[in-house]
């Protein structure tokens, strides 16, 4: 699983601003990027662990629920961790409809995750991720959140998991972030082909 938000869309907020840092003592972008790099492997490894206990037709996912991921996930260096944004970022939907926008998101997953579904796994992994995204529900981390909520989902179902991109590791790196943001984009408008796809191009290949 790959911690960096490289495939993020644009907009993030901005690795400089340091307003509710709690570890005052990580002085530069750097040391931030280490120390929540390290607290997002504990909090992947203990959602993933978890993950086999979700069941279909069981609403796991709820608005507790993915505050709480959050704050497990950056709230020893953050103090807005697990915290829905109260203002307007250039990138996600007016922080007024954060949570009804949850609401709907947890309510259309166990929908789509019912015993009686014939959605694509993939697909579902597909709308959550973009979803949660679109949402934009926290200050930062959107992107390292939403893709370990898909992977809990993913894991849930003992399906593989994707291999996410280092794209700023790779000398193809910024057209696999392109094709990211433009299969985002798509799914924004309700065709989530490109990003399921996407997603199926980042599964393990198998020898």
């Amino acid at each position: 699983m790959t911690i960096a938000d490289e495939t993020q869309p644009d907009g993030e907020t901005s690795g400089d601003d340091t307003s509710g840092l709690i570890l005052t003592q990580l002085t530069t972008r750097g040391e931030r990027n280490v120390a929540e790099a390290q607290a997002i492997s504990l909090a992947y490894d203990k959602y993933i662990f978890e993950a086999r206990r979700r069941k279909r037709g069981v609403q796991w996912l709820t608005d507790a629920y993915i505050r709480t991921v959050h704050q497990d996930m950056l709230g020893s260096i953050w103090d807005w961790a697990g915290k829905y944004r109260t203002e307007n970022l250039n990138i996600g939907m007016d922080w007024r409809h954060v949570p009804e926008q949850v609401y709907l998101l947890c309510d259309d997953f166990l929908h789509w995750d019912s015993p009686t579904s014939t959605m694509p796994i993939l697909e579902m992994a597909a709308r959550l991720q973009n979803r949660l995204t679109k949402i934009h529900p926290f200050r930062n981390g959107n992107g390292r959140h939403a893709r370990l909520i898909t992977d809990i989902f993913l894991y849930s179902r003992q399906h593989p998991l994707p291999e996410w991109p280092q794209t700023h590791l790779m000398s193809e790196g910024h057209q696999i972030r392109e094709r990211y943001i433009a299969a985002m984009r798509t799914a924004d408008e309700g065709d989530f082909s490109s990003l399921t796809e996407f997603l199926q191009s980042c599964l393990p290949k198998r020898s």
